[in-house]
């Protein structure tokens, strides 16, 4: 795990681990901290929410369960009444007031998320007319998250995406950026099996700011490399990289992907989040096929929204191995593995 995030595990972990054998009304699922708290609970310490409320339910339904309405807490079920209950939104007085007037005591059978992670400093200025796409930070609400948290308390800068429209470098194969983290990518490397050596290595194409490299560090893999060929991405994960101290852990290129040859054999494991069309992913495909031929050894491939695949196998060294759907808008994956 990244020393630099113990602090904020350790803040959910000492306020979920009271909850351990209660049932948990989590209040303020409408938004991505209500669904990454849900998941950390599950993922980490096997808690299971039993009630999902929110206070906006234009959302719908849940991924997996319905969302109830705050008048739940009215209704008289015992099971709710005895709940501890999360609020995973900033606190206002009205809601303290409603939550206490049930006989809710803050820290007791209530718990208030943001001010526990963010204390008053739950919303970040708007200053993007002040950067340029590539420097725009999220104004608003904060959401209570890894990657979040961590361009808080040291000034990174992975959020906000960026539209492909605003590359210099791009062209007709390239992608826009979206940021991948370890809601996304842990229950993925999960399904692969594989107890991490010192030597496993990952590369992850297009790697943009970085936040999927610094999952895969999360997970568990000593040093990580990202390819990404715009300039001013390329510079901004650099960037981000030097705040958090991870220099020597994290080898970054500023470069075309099919561009890159001898430096795969450094890797064991590579990564692409859907980065670009497959005139570019063939030429990749075919450079991992040769840096195999070139170093054998154990190579997996992470395939992120599989859409197409068989060019993979047609290279006679790459086998389907398993797919599998996840939380996340682009659901399905595919891990390849060398025969």
């Amino acid at each position: 795990m990244l020393s630099q995030l113990q602090p904020f595990r350790d803040t959910l972990d000492d306020i979920m681990w009271k909850a351990m054998h209660d049932r948990v009304l989590l209040y303020g699922y409408d938004t991505y901290t209500g669904r990454f708290l849900k998941w950390y609970a599950e993922y980490y310490h096997g808690i299971t929410v039993d009630w999902l409320v929110s206070e906006d339910m234009s959302t719908g339904r849940g991924y997996d369960r319905e969302i109830f309405r705050p008048s739940v807490l009215d209704f008289g079920y015992k099971d709710v009444r005895n709940a501890i209950v999360w609020v995973v939104q900033p606190m206002t007085d009205d809601l303290r007031e409603r939550l206490e007037a049930r006989g809710y005591v803050e820290g007791e059978t209530y718990f208030d998320f943001y001010k526990a992670i963010y204390g008053d400093d739950v919303s970040s200025e708007n200053h993007n007319d002040r950067y340029d796409a590539f420097h725009q930070r999220k104004a608003g609400k904060r959401d209570i998250q890894f990657i979040e948290w961590l361009e808080w308390k040291y000034d990174c800068n992975f959020i906000m995406p960026i539209a492909k429209d605003n590359f210099e470098n791009v062209d007709a194969h390239g992608a826009r950026y979206s940021i991948s983290t370890q809601k996304e990518i842990f229950p993925m490397l999960d399904k692969c099996h594989v107890c991490l050596r010192g030597g496993d290595r990952i590369l992850d194409f297009g790697c943009g700011k970085g936040g999927a490299l610094l999952s895969f560090l999360d997970y568990g893999f000593d040093h990580v490399g990202g390819v990404e060929y715009e300039t001013k991405t390329y510079e901004v994960a650099r960037d981000n990289m030097k705040r958090l101290g991870l220099e020597d852990r994290v080898t970054l290129i500023n470069d075309d992907a099919r561009n890159i040859r001898e430096q795969l054999d450094d890797y064991n494991w590579f990564y692409f989040f859907f980065p670009f069309d497959n005139v570019v992913f063939e030429t990749v495909i075919e450079n991992i096929k040769d840096s195999y031929l070139r170093k054998h050894r154990k190579i997996r491939l992470v395939y992120f929204t599989a859409m197409d695949y068989q060019f993979i196998e047609d290279t006679g060294v790459f086998r389907l191995t398993t797919q599998f759907t996840v939380d996340s808008r682009q659901r399905v994956v595919g891990i390849f593995e060398s025969v």
